[in-house]
């Protein structure tokens, strides 16, 4: 299965850590990367087999257009940014689940998320604990506990309906996503390129845009839409940067794999979207 990753050029280490990590996450990962490039050579910077580079100029819709040529329109691929890496698979078994479910073409879904959409990130900076990510982990859980009925956010808002769940993969329910299309939109999932096109080639988008016009159109855009999501984490991910600054949390994790971190200054902001614990 194709794997899409949204970057560009300064960023393709932390296209290398998505890479990376996914295939020490996943034994056996059944995902071919593309990761586009304009004028440095990734050859450089990645290690890994399963990738593919695509050339591409660097404007957004341009990479999208070149990241999909060539896939059919209804063929499920994995979606994934780099802005949002990895760092714990919590049920491998439903993830296998689920690709062996998408590989069969579903009629009528558009996407199949990997984490629960009603859930926002955790974000915090850095301190001195010697061991951020566990760290970043437990405080997580531990606010997760103690307001576990507080709804201030807009996504537990749009998916507070009750409902019976869609479908069940290896014993994980699936609901099928009430609210706008742009929850969840930049977490791991499983999509077609038609849907994607829905996104980045919206009509009203210019012809050049840059990643907060595509944000601003995204906050925008109402559209029918079939996307499920589990009511339970599949992955824990967290976010790369900030305003362009590498979060701690990822520089710490880069090092930690014995990868070269992208030339670009460091920030101690982190967030992270990790498992809430059963309530």
């Amino acid at each position: 299965m194709k794997a899409i990753v949204l970057s560009f050029d300064p960023h393709l280490e932390i296209a290398n850590l998505v890479v990376e990590t996914y295939n020490r996450l996943w034994p056996s990962c059944p995902f071919i990367f593309r990761i586009p490039f304009t004028d440095r050579d990734p050859r450089n910077v990645f290690a890994a087999q399963n990738v593919e580079f695509i050339h591409t100029p660097s404007d957004i819709r341009s990479t999208m257009e070149n990241l999909l040529r060539d896939l059919p329109e209804d063929e499920f691929i994995f979606w994934c940014v780099d802005d949002r890496y990895p760092i714990e698979i919590l049920n491998l078994p439903v993830l296998r689940a689920a690709y062996d479910f998408v590989t069969g073409k579903p009629p009528n879904v558009d996407s199949i998320k990997w984490t629960d959409i009603r859930v926002a990130g955790a974000h915090g900076k850095r301190d001195a604990k010697p061991q951020l990510l566990a760290h970043i982990l437990t405080l997580f859980r531990r606010r997760s506990m103690q307001a576990p009925d507080r709804d201030t956010e807009w996504r537990q808002r749009e998916e507070a309906t009750p409902r019976a769940p869609a479908f069940v993969l290896a014993g994980q329910p699936f609901f099928r996503q009430l609210g706008h299309p742009k929850n969840g939109f930049y977490m791991p999932q499983f999509t077609t390129p038609a849907f994607l096109k829905r996104f980045f080639f919206g009509p009203t988008l210019p012809l050049l845009y840059g990643i907060r016009e595509f944000h601003q159109f995204l906050l925008s855009a109402e559209f029918e839409h079939e996307s499920y999501f589990p009511d339970r984490f599949l992955v824990s991910t967290a976010e790369s940067t900030f305003q362009g600054q590498l979060s701690a949390s990822c520089y710490e994790q880069i090092v930690k794999l014995g990868l070269l971190p992208p030339k670009i200054p460091v920030r101690k902001d982190y967030k992270i979207y990790a498992q809430q614990p059963p309530q």
